[in-house]
Parts: structure tokens; sequence; C-alpha cells
């Protein structure tokens, strides 16, 4: 079989992030039972490791959503994508799902996912950010302390335009342009001072 390029790398995303979710939740069982034998003298040592472990199984589980593969039959619940971008983003960068129950597609999961990551590269100081998601949209809204939003990766993402050899700290940039095309979805931007609103316009996806 001929795997695209792009859908060989996604595969071996999601295969990396897997395998690397499984040791570190059996580490954060590890704690649980090395901290129900211990004193309470080491509480707060223990939280700060099992935060961080957090963190992490959260950061390799949105990973996996945004540059992992899609399949247009796929869903997603909101409560887990809300779930584990919380655990992905605990600090100054939050997001919030501002839909209810339910479920959308996977196609629109990773490239919400691939465009909050390049938001966040966007707010240096970090901010708040909403995802809402429709029938055939996805709207994000940002309120930042500064958005300094990098002018050719975002003319890449929404024009397409040509730019330097990209490093792997912006590569969702070229992700999020190359899934776009890949789904026939378009994306518009309006960056201010202190916000910025975006709209990707997705295709909706034939049932299975």
């Amino acid at each position: 079989m001929n795997i695209p390029a792009i859908d060989l790398s996604a595969l071996v995303s999601a295969r990396l992030c897997h395998d690397l979710v499984s040791p570190l939740g059996a580490i954060g069982n590890g704690l649980e039972l090395m901290e129900m034998s211990t004193t309470g003298r080491t509480t707060s040592e223990f939280a700060l490791v099992s935060d961080s472990l957090t963190n992490a199984i959260g950061k390799l589980k949105f990973l996996r959503i945004a540059f992992g593969p899609a399949e247009s039959s796929a869903r997603l619940s909101f409560e887990e994508v809300s779930n584990i971008t919380t655990a992905a983003f605990p600090g100054r960068y939050s997001v919030t799902w501002t839909n209810g129950g339910g479920s959308m597609p996977r196609t629109f999961a990773k490239a919400a996912c691939l465009a909050l990551l390049c938001l966040e590269r966007s707010l240096p100081l970090g901010g708040e950010v909403q995802v809402a998601v429709g029938e055939d949209h996805v709207d994000i809204s940002v309120e930042g302390r500064r958005i300094a939003p990098p002018a050719e990766l975002w003319a890449h993402v929404t024009e397409g335009s040509t730019t330097e050899p990209m490093t792997s700290d912006v590569v969702q940039f070229m992700l999020l342009r190359a899934w776009l095309d890949a789904v026939g979805g378009q994306i518009t931007t309006d960056f201010l001072d202190s916000g910025a609103k975006l709209r990707l316009s997705l295709p909706i996806p034939e049932p299975a």
C-alpha cells in the first residue's frame, strides 16, 4: 500500500503518542500507591510530580488528535476533547469548549487542535481561548494580554503563501494548512491587539 507521506507521518505520530501514554499511566498508578504508603510530609512533592504527569499525558493525547490520522467517519465526544485540552494546557494558556454534550467529527477536532497550537504560538503572555463547534464550522475566539501572530506563518495558513523552511516548533502551521487542503476546508482570521477570532469552515463528513 502506497501511503501518502502526510498520512504516514500521522500514523507515526499516533503510534508514538499511544505508546508513550501507557507507561506514563503506569507511573501515575505507581505514584498513587507510593503516596498512600508514605507520610503527609511528602504530599506536596507527590502533587507536583502528579500534576506534571497529568499534563504530560494530556499533551500526548492532545497531540495525537492534532498530529494523528482523522478518518471522516470517526467522532470524538466534546467531554473527551475538553478534558484532554484542559490537561494539556493547565497554565496561562487556557482553552474552553463551549458546547455541551454530544460529539464532533474527528476531522473538526484535528483542525481545531492544530489551530489551538498555532494560537498558542501567537500568545506570548498566554490568554483565554473559547472553541465553539457548529454543524459546518469551528469558531475560536481569543482574549489575551498581547497578541503577536507571526505574520508569515499565518499567511501560509490562510493564503498558502510560501515560507522559509519550517522548524519543528512551528510545524503546526504547515500541518493546519495541509489538513485544510486535504479536507477542502477554509480559514478566516481577525487579529486585534488583545484578541482574535478564527473561523474554520469545514465540509460535513458523509456518514459511514
